[in-house]
This record gives structure tokens, C-alpha cells and sequence, in this order.
């Protein structure tokens, strides 16, 4: 569950974690077969480059970046943990966040360097051991069920 915004004029950090490591995802379907994916652990790097975004859209200004200071990554025994100092000026992520118009759901974009695959007949299971992580972003709807952040006042 989100914590509430309350009347602090403080920053707004969210935090959770960007990827579960060993989990499967729902059944994903961007491919000609559908499949579930999973990371193992430590199969993201970032860089400084690495940026928090809406929806996954890349035309808009990124809630924060890796080289700015106002997001960061660590690794964690259950997966690859974040943390974004919200922007003031983006009232309406933290708004919608607080009511639960966005539930705190958060999704990868990422480049794969190593991957297996398991076939059945009916699906494919992806494991992904190396990637490049280029951005997380909150999301109306995530991949995994473990890919949640929460806000909290610093």
C-alpha cells in the first residue's frame, strides 16, 4: 500500500523494487509466441544515463536520472531495488500515486545481452541473465507482480 502525501513540503521519494529476481512475469505477448520472463539475479547493470519515466514514454522529461542524483539502484537479495526523488513539479504522478489511480506499478525497459529460452507448446519461458537496463518506468499495468513502489517522505 502507497503511503499518503500528507502536508510536508519535503521531498517525495518513491521506492520499491524494478525488478523481482526469479519471479515470472504474467504472459507477455510483444513477441510472435507467447512467453514469461524472469531475471536472474544481478542481470541489470545501469548507467548514469539510466532514467525513471511514465508509461514508458521517452518524449516526455524523466522523473529522474541516474546522473542527476535523483535515482538510484541497488542490488538486493530480492531483486533490484530503486529510489527517485520525485520532481515538485510533477504533481500529477505523485497525485495519482496517492489516490491509486496509479497503483505504484513499475516496468523495465532494457537491452538483453543473454537470455535463455525454454519452449513448451503453448509458451516460451525467457530467462534473462545479462541486460542493460535503460529505464524504469511507473506503469498503469507491469509485467510482474513484485515490481512496486511505494512513496515516502525523506
Amino acid at each position: 500500500m502507497l503511503t499518503s502525501l500528507g502536508e510536508s513540503d519535503g521531498p517525495v521519494i518513491f521506492r520499491g523494487c524494478a525488478v523481482p529476481y526469479n519471479e515470472t512475469s504474467r504472459m507477455l505477448y510483444d513477441r510472435a509466441r507467447p512467453y514469461r520472463e524472469r531475471f536472474v539475479h544481478g542481470a541489470l547493470q545501469w548507467s548514469e544515463d539510466t532514467v525513471m519515466l511514465v508509461q514508458h514514454d521517452q518524449r516526455g522529461v524523466p522523473l529522474g536520472r541516474v546522473a542527476a542524483g535523483t535515482l538510484a539502484f541497488e542490488e538486493a537479495a530480492e531483486g533490484l531495488m530503486f529510489r527517485c526523488n520525485l520532481p515538485e513539479s510533477r504533481m500529477d504522478i505523485r497525485e495519482a500515486l496517492e489516490r491509486g489511480d496509479l497503483d505504484g506499478s513499475v516496468s523495465i525497459g532494457f537491452q538483453c545481452e543473454d537470455d535463455d529460452w525454454m519452449h513448451t507448446k503453448s509458451a516460451s519461458l525467457r530467462t534473462v541473465r545479462k541486460a542493460r537496463l535503460a529505464e524504469v518506468s511507473v506503469v498503469t499495468a507491469g509485467a510482474y507482480r513484485g515490481a512496486r513502489g511505494y512513496m515516502k517522505e525523506s
